[in-house]
């Protein structure tokens, strides 16, 4: 290559990328820009909290514009303004989680800003208490609101201490994902696992716990509303055999005192027979 190709070449080059610097300076120039509020904590229950997105610069006039939250959109947020507003009317655990505001437009793609509402877990379902046969399986669970996801552990009150739950006896088993725990115990023992177990979730924000309390029956339990009535009738047949036995010498008494007062009436009736007959003679 001659050094007039060479210099030709690299002007070539040169200019090359000079053309994509400025077309992506002119791309970027034409970028819709978005104005948010800030990423936030929620505030206190019962308090109003409002999200914000300005469009603040477009090559194209936007079609409209809507809310979604975790990825899905929510209903009736569709309007045609730039500046667009959600409000979280009382918001709880469950409103936490990532808002985005998008923009469509007729010739370009959509453009997008995400608004991350952070908030302490609040545990909103679980079960109060369990009843369960000895040798069965219990499954105790706890759900929680919030965001971020939370970190559960299990643990159980013994002896006036919270220890947390382990699976050196290869009987407890725990599955937690997102916002959901649940412990299993299997062959449950009479002796050993009866209580009360506690689910906790724990994020940046906070952390809330929630008692579960664990019965476990002998496995007679089924017979004894049977074996109650079996005695309610022994208790019975006892009380009718003391009532026979108590009356049986009453009647017997009753039976033997009969012929007196017939005696006494005949002996009566012969003395004034013999009476009658002086007083005739």
């Amino acid at each position: 290559m001659t050094p007039g190709e060479r210099g030709a070449a690299v002007m070539s080059y040169s200019l090359a990328i000079v053309g994509a610097l400025l077309l992506q300076s002119v791309s970027s120039q034409n970028e819709p820009t978005i104005s948010t509020s800030e990423h936030a904590a929620l505030p206190v229950e019962g308090d109003a909290y409002t999200l914000q997105c300005n469009l603040t610069s477009t090559f194209g006039l936007p079609q409209e514009s809507y809310w979604m939250k975790n990825g899905e959109e929510i209903p009736e947020t569709r309007s045609p303004n730039r500046n667009t507003e959600y409000k979280l009317k009382k918001p709880r655990g469950d409103d936490a989680g990532w808002y985005t505001c998008v923009y469509t437009f007729e010739m370009s793609p959509p453009a997008n800003a995400t608004i991350e509402i952070k908030s302490a877990p609040d545990i909103i379902g679980h079960k109060r208490s369990e009843n369960k046969n000895e040798g069965q399986v219990a499954i105790l669970y706890c759900k929680s609101v919030g965001y971020p996801q939370p970190a559960w552990t299990w643990r159980k009150f013994d002896n006036g201490v919270h220890r947390e739950i382990d699976n050196t006896s290869g009987r407890f088993f725990i599955n937690s994902r997102d916002n959901y725990t649940e412990l299993n115990i299997v062959d449950l023992d009479i002796d050993l696992d009866p209580g009360e177990y506690h689910c906790n979730a724990t994020n940046m924000l906070g952390s809330r716990d929630e008692m579960i309390l664990l019965r476990v029956r002998s496995n007679l339990a089924p017979l004894w509303p049977l074996l109650g009535v079996l005695a309610e009738i022994i208790i019975l047949v006892v009380i009718i055999v003391v009532y026979e036995k108590r009356k049986k010498p009453e009647d017997s008494q009753d039976d033997d005192g009969s012929p007196g007062p017939v005696k006494t009436i005949s002996t009566n009736n012969h003395k004034d027979k013999n009476l009658r007959q002086r007083n005739t003679n």
